[in-house]
């Protein structure tokens, strides 16, 4: 498979990419080029700066079958993603901070982004909880 990882240089990411080398998917990571990483020639590289919406436009240049987002922190990053993307399968890796109150044995459903009012927002407009939510929110408009 064609994979776009949005991120993939630091903490999990790291390993997430390595184990799709591993089964043989065809990897691109998506990064702002700050950080170098250690996939040598195994990936392929598309510099980005997340936050800014034409940059965001690069990632329509090609097709993935699937595109995985570990960095998309506000409705905007969402927004801009959406708009030029081009893929089959889109996942988004959220956080829990968009579960308010946290609890015990909390599920996906304890956090409804379908039916909380959108705000298009940035990642400084709101506190992190919040703007993830705004994500989530996001997401849940993509389709209608």
């Amino acid at each position: 498979m064609k994979i776009l990882v949005i991120g993939g240089t630091r903490f999990f990411g790291i390993h997430m990419v390595n184990e799709l080398l591993a089964k043989g998917h065809n990897v691109t990571i998506a990064t702002r080029g700050n950080r170098s990483d250690v996939f040598g020639n195994r990936v392929n590289r598309i510099i980005i700066e997340r936050t800014n919406e034409q940059s965001m436009k690069t990632l329509s240049s090609s097709h993935y079958d699937v595109v995985i987002d570990k960095i998309a922190y506000c409705s905007n990053d969402i927004k801009y993603e959406m708009e030029t993307v081009n893929c089959d399968k889109y996942i988004h890796m959220s956080s829990t901070a968009v579960y308010e109150p946290k609890h015990m044995n909390t599920v996906e459903s304890d956090f409804d982004g379908v039916s909380k009012e959108l705000v298009w927002c940035d990642r400084t407009d709101f506190s992190y909880g919040e703007i993830k939510r705004q994500a989530e929110c996001a997401l849940g408009t993509a389709g209608k």
